[in-house]
């Protein structure tokens, strides 16, 4: 029932209670008991936002404007569900009661995402096709899509914590002690929602249980509510609208009005969400940026948050004036972010790749430390203005609810116009560093808005100012550190660079040639690798008769999607996730790439080609999926079973999808998933060998929609056709020269892979694990898939597809099946080699002659003796 809001005697409390306690009628055990729930009701809130924000990633695409879009219509729906809530709140006889169906509303609008999401899919694809091509106009359909999905439980979250505060508030000196406990109670359930997420749940229960999961505790919640309701009276609850007198600390200071306390609280969302937006980019720089990484980021960040709220807490008992307060915590705060890129870089060592021989364990210590140094402290002084602006309301609120419904609307809404200007304005316009003290000077610009009027604004503004200088003046002493870190050992130089919402794009001149790099340590490739990057397009053409249509998922420096710039192929789509690299490979890497910037047949898109192939119609001859770190966040969808079914369907007949896999970066538990979710994808599926490299090895996984058999006298003609012959193994002729690449055929090999788990878009394992094996790796834990462990690797799987009994190979002569084994004594002789292990590689080399001698007496009936066959070279 909603009625109008009578006001509140403001009789103090006695002396023994807290005042609200003896307004309200319930007693401390019933507020410890809302406490508890609404701490795990922010917990439950954070689980929704990380699995909306991975679901719409999945449908719209995982680049940076489409993440953005996201947050924003989440955000976007905490914003109206506050300001609704707030205004309402006042006329609710038991509000309460009215949280408690909230709860159980929040676990009804999540199930209508489902549908939601299911319709979402089948519309997306010809929504795709019809405004696609316009970039602005498709991200707002994008914005309204997001906001009519996550609109209903959004707004529901939202509205949480004005019916809470509402309840528990009843008296005005509780506004801002009461007031800052439940916001940190909630950020604290933030805080266990984000390590739930981000560390346990996905992993253990896969992403559809863990909604269920947090569906059930919204409902859990909701019932334990309306069961603590019960027997509590109902009544409208109102703060009194006499305006106490003023505190004798403050000195009869008049409060900041309520308009200049609505935008204090507009500019601490403002430069919060910037701030967190920026520091992400700033450790994305020296770390394995998994999606344990950015879990811990923002652990830190809402742990700062939830003790900032303590301190308000804290700081409303104190007898010191509220204005002047907050105006040194913005000062401070604010000058603090100033020196966060100095300090990052010198505990980083210069932007090193930090931790790099540390365990599991070891890294996340790490991780948290550097956090707890950097983000911390700014966060936690800047964190505890707003909660302490609930203190400056007491006197301009009438009602707890709906004071902080608009306060924490309006900090919503300048969290997501902070988050924007951060992703998309300040880092592409002005670079990191320079972007992270616009946002400090916007926290001192804000200063005047709560000092304006306070008659001590004279002393305090002078002192704030001479020691925001102060610092501003040692931070521009020390100068502005790099953004790219160049290697001297390698004699590394700046060529060019972008900065954008994808991260840090560089070209680099070292002294193999030129690379693109991405965040410092992921190296997209460059000049001095032409020949394996154009092996990698090509290899997997030479298995299709008439590859016309051909499709680049990835593209990097463009080299290897230069590979396809033959007579043969009439279309080749490639799509490249970061914009700025397309800017880079076509500034920069043109003479590598065979015309691919200026061909006509080409069309570059910087898009996520996930997405894309989700939505387009067309149809391709080869699909060509590039080498793609498996710990990175989002990266592990490219390995998924929904990926490879969307693949597979967008092949002509007869089509090859090529997945290559890097094997320095996988142990074999990873590759086995990756081989399992790829045979449930393709009936047949080979493994090829890329290179012959001991250290850095790749291998490409070829799926087919049949299981036909290899035409050797098909990719002999193919392999005529090619411009690059030379990049291939100079042994034998025609299909020899690729067969002794094939390493072995997954159908035959299943007993060999092993019954197992799938790489799903629900559980996505690749994505967990990846980054745990690599740090086991770093730590001598654990192995990738390199020297002598590649070698076993290889030796395994040539023992269980044997190539005398693969039908894949059913239509090659023995000569042509012994390449295979040629193929593995040669990798191997060179890993023994390396190792210094002179014998082993002697003994490989006899093992060689000697298949090479029955290739030469299958070919050659008449050769006798070994001394007539000539060895690869």
């Amino acid at each position: 029932m909603v009625t109008e809001p009578t006001p509140l005697s403001t009789t103090p409390a006695p002396a023994e209670g807290p005042p609200e306690a003896a307004a309200s009628g319930f007693t401390a055990g019933h507020r410890r008991l809302i406490h508890a729930i609404f701490l795990l009701s922010g917990a439950v809130s954070l689980v929704y936002q990380v699995l909306w924000m991975r679901q719409l990633g999945v449908l719209f695409g995982n680049t940076a404007q489409a993440t953005a879009t996201t947050l924003t219509a989440f955000f976007m729906g905490l914003a109206v569900g506050g300001w609704g809530a707030g205004r309402l709140a006042p006329r609710l006889r038991d509000p309460l009661r009215a949280y408690g169906w909230v709860e159980l509303g929040i676990a009804g609008g999540a199930l209508l995402y489902f549908g939601l999401m299911r319709a979402y899919g089948a519309l997306y694809p010809s929504l795709f096709r019809a405004f696609g091509h316009d970039v602005a106009l498709f991200l707002v359909l994008k914005l309204v899509l997001g906001v009519l999905v996550l609109l209903p439980a959004a707004s529901l979250i939202g509205a949480t914590l004005p019916l809470v505060g509402q309840h528990l508030l009843r008296s005005r000196g509780s506004l801002g002690s009461g007031g800052t406990v439940l916001y940190a109670v909630n950020t604290v359930g933030a805080a266990l929602g984000a390590y739930l997420a981000g560390f346990l749940l996905p992993l253990a229960l896969g992403f559809r249980e863990t909604y269920l999961v947090a569906m059930a505790s919204n409902v859990a919640l909701g019932l334990a509510v309306l069961v603590a309701a019960r027997g509590l009276p109902a009544a409208p609850v109102a703060l009194s609208a006499v305006a106490p007198s003023a505190p004798p600390e403050a000195g009869g200071n008049a409060a900041p009005s309520w308009a200049r306390i609505r935008a204090m609280a507009f500019a601490t969302g403002l430069v919060t969400l910037a701030l967190e937006v920026l520091w992400t980019h700033m450790f994305a720089q020296v770390l394995h940026n998994s999606v344990y990484t950015f879990a811990i980021i923002l652990i830190a960040f809402l742990a700062a948050l939830a003790l900032g709220s303590f301190v308000a807490h804290e700081l409303t008992r104190q007898r010191r004036d509220p204005a002047q307060t907050v105006a040194w915590l913005l000062g401070i705060g604010s000058a603090l972010v100033w020196l966060s890129p100095l300090l990052f870089y010198r505990l980083t060592g210069g932007l090193r790749y930090v931790a790099d021989h540390q365990g599991w364990l070891g890294y996340q210590v790490f991780v948290f430390s550097l956090a707890g140094v950097v983000i911390v402290p700014p966060t936690l002084l800047l964190g505890t203005v707003f909660p302490y602006l609930l203190k400056l309301s007491e006197s301009h609120s009438r009602s707890a609810g709906r004071t902080l419904g608009q306060l924490v609307a309006i900090n919503t809404v300048g969290a997501i116009l902070g988050s924007l200007l951060a992703g998309f304005a300040l880092l592409a316009a002005v670079g990191l560093w320079s972007a992270l003290r616009v946002v400090g000077l916007i926290g001192l610009a804000a200063l005047p808005i709560v000092a304006v009027g306070a008659p001590w604004r004279g002393p305090a503004l002078r002192w704030g100012a001479a020691f925001a200088l102060a610092v501003l003046a040692t931070v521009a002493a020390r100068g502005r550190p790099a953004v790219i870190r160049l290697d001297p050992v390698d004699e590394e130089s700046m060529v060019q660079m972008w900065q954008g919402s994808s991260g840090v794009v560089a070209v680099v001149h070292s002294s193999g040639g030129l690379i693109i790099k991405v965040n410092n340590h992921y190296t997209l490739g460059g000049s001095n690798a032409v020949e394996d990057e154009r092996r990698q397009g090509m290899l997997p053409l030479l298995l299709h008769p008439d590859p016309t249509e051909v499709f680049y998922l990835g593209m990097g420096t463009g080299i290897t999607a230069g590979a396809a710039m033959t007579p043969r192929v009439r279309r080749a789509t490639v799509c490249e996730l970061v914009p700025e690299v397309v800017t880079a490979a076509r500034t920069h890497f043109g003479p590598y790439t065979s015309g691919l910037f200026t061909d006509p047949r080409t069309r570059i898109l910087a898009e996520d080609g996930r997405t894309f192939l989700g939505v387009t119609d067309e149809r391709y001859d080869a699909i060509i999926s590039d080498l793609f770190v498996p710990w990175e966040a989002r990266a592990g969808s490219l390995y998924s079973l929904e990926h490879f079914r969307t693949a597979r369907r967008h092949l002509k007949p007869g089509g090859v999808f090529a997945q290559w896999i890097p094997l320095y970066q996988m142990s074999r538990r990873e590759f086995t998933i990756v081989a399992r979710t790829m045979l449930a994808a393709f009936p047949q599926v080979t493994v090829w060998r890329g290179d012959l490299k001991v250290y850095t090895p790749t291998l490409v996984l070829i799926g087919q929609s049949t299981e036909a058999p290899l035409d050797p006298a098909m990719v002999a003609r193919r392999i005529d056709e090619t411009p690059d012959p030379a990049l291939l193994v100079d042994v034998g002729a025609g299909a020899s020269r690729l067969l002794w690449a094939y390493c072995g055929n997954l159908d035959v090999a299943r007993s060999w892979i092993g019954d197992g788990p799938l790489n799903t878009d629900d559980h996505p394992l690749i994505e967990y694990l990846a980054p745990v094996t690599h740090r086991r790796v770093g730590a001598g834990e654990a192995r990738f898939l390199t020297g002598e462990e590649m070698l076993g690797f290889y030796r395994d799987l040539l023992a269980a597809s044997p190539p005398d009994r693969d039908p894949y190979l059913a239509r090659c002569t023995a000569a042509e099946r012994a390449y295979v084994r040629a193929g593995y004594l040669i990798d191997a002789k060179s890993v023994m080699m390396v190792a210094g292990k002179t014998a082993a590689a002697d003994s490989l080399d006899r093992a060689l002659g000697a298949v090479m001698l029955e290739v030469a007496r299958a070919t050659l009936p008449a050769v006798a003796t070994t001394d007539s066959v000539a060895g690869p070279p």
